[in-house]
């Protein structure tokens, strides 16, 4: 299979979840969205395997690494921030804390994965 074949592969799947997703969800269904995603997961893994070009490079490979620890720095600053001041300003308001709470602890676990997983990467590149 040819790469732009893939992509037209990957834009029909893209829609036909959205259609699954919002149906279910206006029918308060949550369970067919989910079996949607794992369906169209492995689908797009077996017709992923079947192309013969190459789809991504070190290059992209490279970008994609800088991209995401942009994104996961930009994420935990603006999560801490975020949740300091929600914390501050909901002394008195148990939504905005919890908002605040959750905020922080999404950046803690975030951060805590990504040291978690460096090391991982980091001992199996020292073995290789």
């Amino acid at each position: 299979m040819a790469k732009k074949t893939f992509s037209i592969y990957k834009i029909i799947v893209v829609i036909f979840v959205a259609v699954i997703v919002s149906v279910s969800f206006n029918y308060g269904n949550w369970h067919l969205p989910i079996a949607a995603l794992i369906a169209v997961w492995v689908s797009l893994f077996i017709l992923r395997s079947r192309v013969k070009e190459v789809i991504a490079d070190e290059r992209d490979y490279k970008i994609a690494g800088k991209a995401s620890i942009l994104a996961m720095r930009a994420y935990a600053m603006f999560a801490v921030i975020v949740g300091l001041a929600l914390q501050i300003a909901g002394k008195n308001n148990s939504v905005l804390s919890a908002i605040g709470s959750a905020l922080l602890y999404s950046a803690a676990f975030l951060m805590l994965f990504y040291a978690i997983s460096f090391r991982i990467y980091a001992r199996k590149d020292r073995q290789n």
